[in-house]
């Protein structure tokens, strides 16, 4: 497959770095991504449609991201880890020399001791806090989570100035983007898929390609909607088998027995009787009473009403398996209490968000921050506003206590970690 791919890229990507500069060209200025304006204005396509083909294929499946509006339990899933990741205020930071790092205390970030911060007017920092004139940080950081949690691959198109420096990311939308292989340097570039067939490239160097690995293609993401798509349709299944149920549906929910056949009229001043004394939610457990002879049953759930229910806690349970979200934080409050609340948010915390912000930082290191002319530049999540992550006061100062007796912190070491001016003790 692989020599298959190069050699598609030998026909028809000789020309491939100088055409992508003179598209680029083209709209350095605009205040806007190439590959975004591509979806309202018109755009090069001669050269690059055979290789590139329909919208949407393979891996990063133009269906995958239908699952986010058509799937309450994916949105909900998507959306509490989107929540976690975009209120986290990401750090420039810069690590210092070994003779100044001695007896920094827990700063909130993400656990990097010997780091300061470059500042707020860094450009680096500038960029990550307004990545755009259109989108916050909390916005990029939405797409990028929602995008690789939908295709397993997130793309940043970066917009560099007439000197080359980078002024914009802008997060583009992975089932319209194309990468093109090289057999030497791996990847020779990017081709983003506009409406109407609009294709903009982007070189390697403009583009910070994150994806989830997959073991069955070293070019694709693994989008974690492929495992789980079965659970996901038998649950929206169930949900529209039961609403045509609920609108065809005749069953009776109560059947009440008499002795001998009532006649027409005693049919109607049963009915009649019956309705104006327990009709409407002020009437609702009313106890009845019946005249004698009669026998009321309650026909209960039915094996299909149980079949019902099955598939949706199934369903449930496979997406926020899928995408490590306890099922009491998506509404699922069975069982539920206080203390397993809490845990559970705690675990989310340290386990599923951990990785991914871990996985971020790993990529924005690799691929953002070299451009910027400064080996020692570092980024960080603060942690310090997670409620979940705090520990108790209590259990603070009997840590620092039991580290200062063990000679492990100095008072003022301890200090500086409660952000108080040293004591100048040793």
């Amino acid at each position: 497959m692989r020599r298959i791919q190069v050699g598609i890229v030998k026909d028809i990507g000789q020309g491939f770095r100088a055409f992508s500069a003179v598209m680029r060209r083209r709209h350095v200025g605009r205040h806007g991504s190439a590959g975004a304006a591509a979806d309202y204005a018109g755009g090069y396509t001669h050269g690059f449609g055979e290789l590139m083909g329909g919208g949407g294929s393979g891996w990063a499946q133009t269906a995958f991201g239908e699952y986010y509006p058509r799937s309450a339990i994916v949105y909900a899933a998507i959306k509490v880890r989107q929540d976690a990741i975009a209120r986290l205020p990401l750090r420039v930071m810069r690590r210092m020399p070994a003779s100044r790092t001695r007896g920094l205390g827990d700063d909130g970030l993400n656990a990097r001791a010997g780091t300061e911060p470059v500042g707020a007017e860094h450009p680096l920092q500038r960029l990550l806090d307004s990545p755009n004139p259109f989108w916050s940080r909390s916005d990029l950081w939405r797409a990028t989570e929602t995008y690789l949690s939908l295709w397993g691959a997130a793309f940043w198109g970066l917009e560099r100035d007439e000197h080359g420096g980078i002024v914009e990311i802008w997060p583009l939308r992975p089932d319209k983007m194309r990468l093109i292989p090289d057999e030497r340097r791996y990847i020779k570039g990017f081709v983003y898929m506009g409406a109407g067939g609009a294709l903009v490239p982007y070189l390697p160097e403009d583009v910070v390609w994150m994806r989830y690995f997959n073991p069955l293609d070293e070019y694709a993401g693994l989008s974690p909607i492929a495992p789980l798509r079965q659970s996901a349709d038998m649950g929206m299944d169930a949900l529209r088998a039961n609403r045509k149920l609920l609108q065809n549906d005749s069953t009776p929910g109560i059947i009440i027995e008499m002795e001998g056949i009532p006649t027409d009229a005693e049919v109607r001043d049963f009915y009649a009787r019956w309705e104006s004394r327990f009709q409407g939610v002020e009437k609702t457990r009313r106890p009845a009473l019946l005249s004698p002879g009669m026998k009321a049953s309650n026909l209960g759930f039915s094996p299909r009403d149980m079949e019902y229910i099955e598939s949706l806690r199934w369903s449930l349970e496979d997406v926020t398996r899928v995408f490590g979200v306890p099922k009491v934080m998506v509404g699922d409050l069975e069982n539920t209490t206080f203390s397993n609340f809490s845990t559970a948010r705690r675990l989310f915390w340290e386990d599923t968000i951990a990785a991914q912000l871990e996985f971020y930082r790993e990529a924005l290191q690799q691929h953002l921050l070299p451009y910027f002319g400064d080996d020692t530049l570092t980024v960080q999540f603060d942690l310090s506003g997670v409620e979940a992550l705090k520990e108790s006061e209590e259990n603070k100062a009997k840590r620092r206590r039991i580290y200062v007796q063990a000679g492990i912190m100095t008072i003022d070491e301890v200090r500086r970690e409660m952000n108080l001016p040293p004591l100048g003790s040793s």
